[in-house]
């Protein structure tokens, strides 16, 4: 039987509310393809427009009323105060700077239009039905030559340009969870508001982008901006954002696992080795590690290997280590609360109400069906109890890849990830606090955007410099998703040489959150690297503070595509192996064993952040990188701020003739803690400051050696520029 397509065709009437406007548009079928000859009118597709909020359209497309709504994740009433204009030959329906356009007569299209420049458009065959296996409803939008797109969560490319894609994830693994959101060079993005799987096509056949969704309706929302941040922003704004950046771990934050070897004592002597080699521990993350060895999945910790629980955490803290513990919604058969879950019906169950029990690890394993109200409260009290012992942080422990034999539809697999994610918050905000609730998410869903960090990771036995690439890629993907502030995990160094360990190590080390696994060192001589990648992250802590609380407030990814900060350049649209942390530090990672590493510099004088060596762009650039380093550049006319106890310093670099050099710089609370403003004007500087405090100041002129004079203060030269300590709200230097 051929499959059989009807495409919107012409606008046959108009119904328009305050705040709304529907269009019946009349559909022409066709069999197999529009190229196909046969075709014939058939049926109605209603087309409405609506705005959730300021700047927003939503576009709601539906053949019939089934009474089901599967579009559940953002159920707002249209806005007042959108504009609606009944010209002569067109509709114009606007909300904020975005609006449709839409011509009366002629093919059905729809023209998207963001400060009155037109941004993209429905093509010809706007909207459609087809009867495949199942029926899909979708939409069609032209793409513009050149035009990139990114997002849809983890990805294995950064561009979608070319690829078929499916936001189905009971068929992916948790390290790639799919999100309906995607963000366009051209200064929009579409979300489309739905938990179930949506299928993309970005120009893989065609020069247009389409994506449908099974069933007869489908809903999606537009947003528009003038750049690609602008976009996110706006997306981020409806959705939600992380919120929580407390534990940006400034030393190592060492991961034990899945291992039920290590005992109380044996964690506290390792802990208590890395101090005497120099190593900063900040953090201890034991997994479900904490677990009696019989149990594997449970809520209850091993009384043998930690007998007080309490007084082990209580002896971290008193190192200033905070402890992290994963939270699932597993439970094992030998768990002593597994037969009150098979009582209660609180796990989940197949088609006959039967529980489904999975095999695990020499015994059976049941999943909490947190869609369950009741089964829901039951694991947030266990939850609590566990955290009331003194734990730190949580991670939401859960993996999509144990749903695959569920035989259950995509709806319930992305709401159950959102839902679980939610509940793991909620419970470390009632036992930690608010402000300090922060949690790992391993999955995530649709619309689940609150609360920090996304986990990076691969499932892979074997590392690779492949899979770093990769998870580089994915950490940029997930951030054009909307999810801005991440957490990296290291594979085990058992899986990798200690060249690619420790080239994984020095990336890490840039991420907002990081984890090493234990062991995190295999002998003295990876030592040095792990140092001085420590020593850089602490360098750069305040200006990643700074970028996440940017994150937290607006939107941005912390960790960028150069396509983000570099819009109108060609070659930084291709450099998919380098990125920018913020808009300041230019990352180029090193993805080979020999050392050497290619990168594009955009243009303008840059600097080597650790030998203060200057590179002018635009060109590429090839060079071989010691084991010792990761090349980092700090873009021309930038202030970077680092602090150290009770005084901060500020690092300028390259500053330009009047043009003003400004950061702001935020505490943990969000607000900004103080703003510095530095201008170049022939030979002489100007230094203003707000805020800081009582804070110690100093301003480090990087390559400038010849200061003649200042107002306040004394210049300290060095081979690599001059520093001057200051304490009043502004600071004059003369140069000579």
């Amino acid at each position: 039987m051929n499959n059989l397509t009807r495409y919107s065709k012409t606008l046959e009437n108009i119904a328009m509310t305050e705040n709304s406007i529907t269009f019946g548009l009349s559909m022409t079928e066709f069999v197999e393809s529009p190229i196909t000859e046969i075709a014939r009118d058939s049926g109605m597709i209603k087309v409405t427009l609506s705005s959730p909020q300021s700047g927003i359209i939503k576009i709601n497309a539906s053949v019939r009323y089934t009474g089901k709504n599967n579009t559940g994740i953002i159920i707002a009433r249209p806005v007042n105060g959108v504009g609606i204009e009944d010209e002569d030959g067109s509709i114009v329906f606007r909300s904020g700077t975005l609006e449709a356009k839409v011509s009366k007569t002629g093919p059905f299209r729809i023209v998207f239009s963001h400060c009155n420049v037109p941004i993209t458009a429905t093509s010809l065959n706007s909207f459609f039905n087809t009867r495949r296996s199942q029926e899909y409803t979708g939409a069609c939008f032209d793409m513009a030559p050149g035009e990139a797109c990114f997002g849809l969560g983890g990805s294995g490319s950064l561009d979608l340009v070319g690829r078929k894609e499916e936001t189905d994830n009971s068929r992916e693994s948790a390290a790639f969870s799919k999100i309906p959101f995607f963000v366009s060079s051209r200064g929009y993005g579409i979300f489309v508001n739905s938990y179930g799987s949506v299928k993309f096509d970005f120009a893989s056949q065609s020069g247009s982008i389409n994506f449908s969704q099974e069933g007869s309706e489908i809903e999606f929302l537009i947003f528009a901006g003038n750049l690609v941040s602008d976009v996110i922003a706006t997306y981020t704004g409806l959705i939600g954002r992380d919120s929580t950046i407390s534990s940006l771990n400034p030393g190592l934050a060492l991961d034990y696992g899945e291992n039920f070897d290590h005992t109380a004592d044996s964690i506290l002597a390792e802990v208590e080795k890395a101090g005497d080699l120099g190593i900063n521990i900040s953090e201890v993350w034991l997994g479900t590690g904490y677990l009696p060895r019989s149990t594997r999945s449970g809520y209850t910790w091993d009384p043998e290997r930690f007998p007080d629980p309490g007084k082990f955490i209580r002896k971290l803290h008193d190192r200033g280590i905070r402890l992290g513990l994963s939270l699932t919604p597993y439970l094992s058969d030998f768990a002593p609360e597994f037969p009150e879950c098979i009582d209660n019906g609180f796990f989940i169950c197949d088609d006959s109400n039967e529980p489904i029990l999975t095999d695990f690890d020499k015994g059976i394993m049941g999943i909490i069906d947190v869609t369950n109200q009741s089964a829901r409260n039951w694991l947030g009290l266990r939850f609590d109890a566990l955290l009331h012992t003194g734990v730190d942080m949580a991670e939401a422990d859960f993996r999509y890849e144990l749903f695959n034999d569920l035989n259950k539809d995509t709806t319930f697999y992305n709401s159950f990830a959102a839902i679980f994610n939610t509940l793991v918050k909620d419970c470390v905000a009632r036992c930690i606090g608010s402000d300090n609730d922060s949690v790992i998410r391993s999955s995530t869903a649709a619309g689940d955007q609150i609360g920090p960090y996304r986990n990076i990771y691969i499932n892979k036995n074997t590392a690779s410099y492949s899979s770093l690439a990769c998870a580089i890629t994915n950490t940029l993907s997930y951030g054009m998703t909307g999810y801005g502030i991440t957490n990296m995990d290291v594979p085990a160094i058992t899986t990798s040489s200690p060249t690619l360990y420790t080239r994984w190590v020095q990336v890490a080390m840039t991420m907002p959150h990081f984890r090493l696994p234990v062991p995190f060192c295999k002998d003295q001589d990876m030592l040095p690297a792990i140092k001085m990648a420590g020593n850089i992250r602490l360098a750069l802590l305040s200006y990643l503070e700074s970028n996440c609380v940017e994150s937290a407030n607006y939107g941005s990814p912390v960790v960028r595509p150069m396509q983000v900060e570099f819009p109108g350049d060609r070659l930084a649209q291709k450099c998919t192996g380098q990125y920018m942390l913020g808009s300041i530090v230019m990352v180029c990672p090193v993805l080979s064993g020999a050392g050497n590493v290619t990168f594009y510099v955009p243009a303008g004088t840059w600097t080597n952040f650790l030998t203060r060596e200057t590179v002018t762009g635009p060109r590429i650039m090839s060079r071989k990188a010691d084991i010792n380093e990761i090349p980092l550049y700090i873009r021309p006319n930038s202030i970077l701020p680092s602090r150290s106890g009770d005084s901060i310093t500020f690092s300028c670099f390259q500053l330009a003739e009047d043009k003003v050099a400004a950061t702001e710089v935020f505490g943990f609370d969000k607000s900004a803690n103080g703003i510095i403003n530095v201008l170049k004007s022939g030979e002489r500087i100007t230094v203003k400051t707000e805020g800081f405090g009582r804070l110690t100041k100093r301003i480090v002129l990087t390559g400038i050696k010849d200061v003649a004079g200042v107002s306040e203060g004394y210049p300290d030269s060095d081979e690599y520029g001059t520093t001057i300590e200051f304490n009043s709200s502004e600071l004059i230097i003369t140069l000579g």
